[in-house]
């Protein structure tokens, strides 16, 4: 045999379980196949799991955890922030939220107890309406009632505030407010109308920013925090599980015045923000204290909240340098919390408590039209089929949507999705979350019967799953080493089993072309590859040396050459003309018209890469670590994988689905673990002394 030089590595972009290298461009359109295909369904199921953007605490979750598995609000907290600890409480200093639907607006305010503006005094049971009338000019307008008439009493300049943006601000009388809403200011009802509106604690800021007014209530954090609290759990939650539900709650507030507090931090670093947070769902929800005779953070219905609040006061989340971490959280995760963005300290991590039996936003069916699908993406005419190619590998199915396929008469459709905020299909078509499938396009039965694979053991057994036939094996018989891989047939009517001697065993329709059975090798075989008509095949021994037999042509090897690592397996190219060889640290070596796609030669991997799998089509490969990562380089989709998991015994290798849009990756106790559009065929039958996994082809 000979050598070749060894092909340069590069590097993929990952992180220390997972890489995914995508190169499809935003938007790709490819040209209809021409074969004739069904059109899809009148009416497209969508079946999905969770509510929101799935990123940090999941409040169903906190719920589920707090009344099922009895955790305390530290247990849930430590458990979705993982990465971050309780440090220096914070002082209860005012934050100051915008009031988003009262932009552009001119402000009437009330109250029951006496206020000023700007210098201005009003008293009991008046009203004030301030306007914008130019650059850092407002006018104070005084009425007996929030109906008018009015009569301007003032216009004056604003001060100077956060951002540097001018205001006045009306200030009530008692300092200390309680929970009469007597003390409050209270912004009129738009309908009209006296003693009605919305009451709030604290200040309300009339800001003027570039021609422009906004509104800002500027209050406590722990006064703020009795209004969200409640608007985003509900109060009633803490009633559950016999008072258990009260800790979900403490999570709540906890997480509610991290969050707050490092928007708040940031803001005031950042940019020009005259307010530190706002009021909607962009921020935290918050509406205030008070509405039209209803209190919103007080009295018998807010008890539970108002406890929790008081119990966690100044209480925050912090990251590993002290910072205050920005503690995101959604309704309900689905059962697993999404990848956080870069800075917030914590992983994403499985949700066991959004099962809990109350959830009611676990999962979820939505019909939508076909019709509404082809007005969307018109360029691909009749639709025919929609379905995920690619996922983010946290969960159910392979996790959150990042890749959907659209295909019609016309075009099919590929569309990469970044995140949660990045996916047309949540947005137009108003779906709870990002982590969803097409059910009228998953794998019938039917079709789950046509793939499959099979199992080599090391003393020669071969267990097939799925459509995969067995057709016979060494089992029962004395080998001279030990089986170490498989290969199947074209066909999938025959299989060879190699030995790390070489040794050859043909079964089926796989015929024998020679072996290494009788040489002297420098470093045993630990991997074999077919050639695409089925009348040859290549050994490849740990030190990188290739031996092709029958009509397999020699492309080169690294037998001679001072490997790092050593080789742990080869897969052949689609055209049978090149082949790649990789090693433990996952250094690829590419001979023929093997292409080069990445490596984590370079990587210092937590565990080291056990097998590998090309894609039917050959434009790209995935390597699996034997903790159960998988690191996917070209035009492949990550669906998935096992590095942050107890796996039943070391991964082994894994097996690609016919279509490259799915995995299994198999332990060396024979259980398999599926991904994408992989069927579960529940191989742990199979038993200990599992060597290596093939597919059906």
């Amino acid at each position: 045999m000979s050598n070749s030089i060894r092909a340069p590595k590069a590097i993929a972009r990952s992180s220390a379980v997972l890489i995914t290298v995508l190169l499809f461009a935003a938007g790709l359109v490819l040209p209809a196949t021409g074969a004739v295909a069904d059109t899809a369904p009148d009416l497209i199921t969508i079946e999905g799991r969770g509510f929101g953007h799935g990123r940090g605490m999941g409040q169903w979750g906190a719920l589920g955890y707090a009344i099922d598995y009895d955790w305390t609000y530290e247990q849930i907290l430590d458990h979705f922030y993982g990465g971050t600890t309780f440090g220096d409480p914070i002082p209860n200093d005012d934050i100051k939220v915008h009031l988003k639907e009262l932009d552009n607006i001119e402000l009437r305010l009330w109250s029951n107890s006496p206020f000023s503006v700007a210098g201005v005094d009003v008293p009991a049971g008046e009203a004030v309406r301030l306007r914008l009338l130019g650059e850092d000019s407002f006018a104070i307008d005084r009425s007996a009632s929030c109906d008018g008439p009015w009569a301007e009493t003032s216009t004056v300049a604003g001060e100077v505030g956060q951002g540097g943006h001018p205001f006045i601000e009306a200030v009530p009388s008692v300092v200390e407010q309680g929970d009469d809403f007597n003390e409050f200011l209270i912004v009129c009802d738009p309908g009209g109308g006296d003693g009605g509106g919305r009451g709030y604690r604290g200040a309300l800021r009339f800001v003027e920013i570039g021609l422009e007014s906004f509104v800002v209530n500027r209050l406590p954090v722990e006064s703020y925090l009795r209004g969200v609290v409640p608007r985003e759990s509900p109060s009633y939650w803490g009633n559950l599980g016999e008072g258990k539900g009260i800790e979900a709650l403490k999570a709540q507030a906890v997480a509610a015045r991290s969050y707050a507090t490092a928007q708040a931090e940031w803001r005031r670093a950042n940019g020009n923000y005259a307010s530190d947070t706002c009021n909607t769902q962009s921020c935290q929800v918050y509406q205030g204290a008070w509405l039209n005779g209803l209190p919103l953070d007080y009295g018998t219905n807010f008890e539970t909240t108002t406890a929790a609040v008081a119990a966690t006061a100044g209480l925050v989340r912090r990251n590993s340098d002290g910072a205050v971490s920005l503690t995101e959280f959604a309704a309900a995760t689905g059962g697993w919390t999404a990848p956080q963005s870069e800075g917030n300290g914590y992983p994403a991590v499985e949700d066991l408590g959004d099962h809990t039996s109350i959830n009611v936003a676990h999962e979820w069916t939505r019909k939508v039209p076909r019709s509404t699908i082809e007005a969307m993406y018109p360029e691909v005419g009749v639709l025919e089929s929609i379905r995920v190619t690619e996922r983010n590998g946290l969960g159910e199915w392979g996790g959150r949507v990042r890749r959907v396929e659209i295909r019609g008469s016309e075009a099919t459709i590929e569309i990469p999705i970044a995140n949660w905020s990045a996916d047309p299909f949540r947005k137009s078509l108003g779906l709870l979350s990002d982590w969803y499938q097409f059910t009228d396009f998953a794998p019938t039965e039917a079709e789950q019967q046509t793939t499959g694979f099979w199992l080599a053991k090391a003393d020669g057994s071969v267990l097939g799953f799925g459509a995969a036939p067995e057709l016979g094996d060494m089992s029962g018989t004395e080998l001279k080493e030990p089986v170490v891989g498989l290969a199947p047939t074209p066909s999938g009517e025959g299989y060879w089993l190699v030995a790390s001697d070489g040794g050859i065993f043909a079964f089926g329709d796989a015929g024998f072309f020679g072996s290494t059975g009788a040489m002297v090798l420098d470093e045993p075989i630990v991997g074999m590859a077919p050639t695409p008509s089925g009348e040859g095949y290549w050994l490849v021994a740990s030190d990188g040396g290739v031996f092709a037999f029958g009509d397999a042509r020699f492309y080169g090897s690294m037998g001679g050459v001072h490997l790092n690592r050593p080789v742990v397996g080869i897969e052949a190219t689609p055209s049978g003309e090149g082949y790649w060889l990789v090693a433990s640290d996952g250094g690829i070596f590419a001979f023929g018209d093997a292409g080069f796609f990445g490596s984590t030669g370079d990587i210092a991997l937590a565990r080291p890469i056990t097998g590998m799998t090309a894609h039917p089509d050959g434009k790209g490969y995935w390597f699996v670590a034997e903790d159960g990562g998988v690191f996917a380089f070209g035009q492949v989709g990550f669906h998935g994988s096992r590095g942050t998991k107890s796996n039943k015994g070391t991964i082994v290798g894994m097996s690609v689905t016919p279509s490259g849009d799915g995995y299994w990756l198999v332990t060396e106790s024979g259980t398999s673990y599926p991904f994408g559009d992989a069927p579960d065929f529940i191989s742990s039958v199979a038993g200990s002394g599992v060597v290596d996994v093939k597919p059906l082809p």
